[in-house]
């Protein structure tokens, strides 16, 4: 067990095979307090730095992968628990955005090509996807994939 703490100064116990994603933590996130966001089963907002929890949690947890957010921030996620690189739509092609993948059963958008996505993937341990394409299938596939998408923004990390 790794042992953090909440913003409000109490500890918590957290099991490293449960962890599906470690970030800065984001005043959208609504703990002005925290510094980092980790999701698992249950969402944990702790006052540790992300680079502090992704190495006592990378200990434990062999298939922690690293990529980068739009932004340029780190994103730790457990690479067993995730898919990709998936296929960007025209109307994900912006803002740092460079590929996705799907993190247990949720896409999340990176700063880092198609390539790197696979490579960070298969080197953790997890099983990559074919690079992605351009061509009238992929378009089209991903025309479908955007109206999927519009319909469930619950699916999307933030």
């Amino acid at each position: 067990m790794i042992s953090l703490t909440l913003s409000d100064g109490s500890p918590v116990q957290l099991l490293a095979r449960r962890v599906a994603r470690i970030r800065r933590a984001l005043p959208s996130d609504g703990d002005p307090l925290a510094k980092t966001r980790i999701d698992c089963v249950d969402l944990l907002l702790v006052i540790e730095l992300p680079d502090y929890v992704a190495a006592v949690v990378g200990e434990k947890l062999p298939t922690l992968a690293e990529l980068a957010l739009p932004d340029g921030s780190p994103v730790w996620f457990d690479a067993e628990k995730a898919s990709g690189p998936l296929p960007l739509d025209s109307r994900h092609q912006a803002d740092g955005i460079l590929s996705s993948l799907e993190i247990s059963g949720k896409r999340q958008f990176v700063g880092n090509s198609h390539e790197d996505v696979a490579e960070a993937i298969a080197t953790a341990g997890g099983a990559a996807l074919p690079i992605p394409r351009a061509g009238p299938l992929r378009k089209a596939i991903g025309l479908l994939r955007s109206i999927r998408d519009i319909r469930s923004h619950d699916s999307e990390w933030d």
